[in-house]
């Protein structure tokens, strides 16, 4: 198992704060890397939180109350998207068409985090990903 850091994809993240959808293990390994301050996740994944509340394919009341809650009660580290990582983000193969994958991909690689997900598409990039 990795011992680094790690960069939660979307669902990974929503999947490990509603601590539904996974293994009781995949929760406790992130609760054990929360406290050590090793979790990661990027704006972009705030911003396809939102979209998902008004597509209505997620419940969340206030998604700026939710982001707040969980930077308050976890360690996780917030990172923004730079110019590069964007422009980078547009220079990888096209397994994956998802703009917001494809820069959850370039944000990991450029912070050598292990991407957390289960969507076999971002396997096919040379980008360390982890599940459990």
């Amino acid at each position: 198992m990795s011992q680094g850091a790690f960069l939660f994809d979307t669902h990974a993240l929503i999947f490990w704060v509603n601590r539904t959808g996974v293994t009781d293990e995949f929760i406790q390994f992130f609760d054990n890397h929360d406290r050590q301050g090793t979790l990661r996740i990027s704006s972009i994944s705030l911003w396809e939180i939102g979209l998902l509340v008004k597509k209505d394919r997620i419940a969340v009341k206030d998604v700026h109350a939710w982001k707040n809650n969980l930077l308050i009660s976890t360690n996780i580290q917030l990172i923004e998207p730079t110019a590069a990582e964007m422009i980078d983000s547009t220079l990888l193969a096209d397994h994956h068409k998802d703009p917001f994958d494809r820069l959850l991909i370039a944000q990991a690689h450029s912070h050598k985090l292990a991407l957390v997900t289960k969507d076999a598409l971002i396997q096919q990039y040379d980008v360390e990903t982890f599940w459990i």
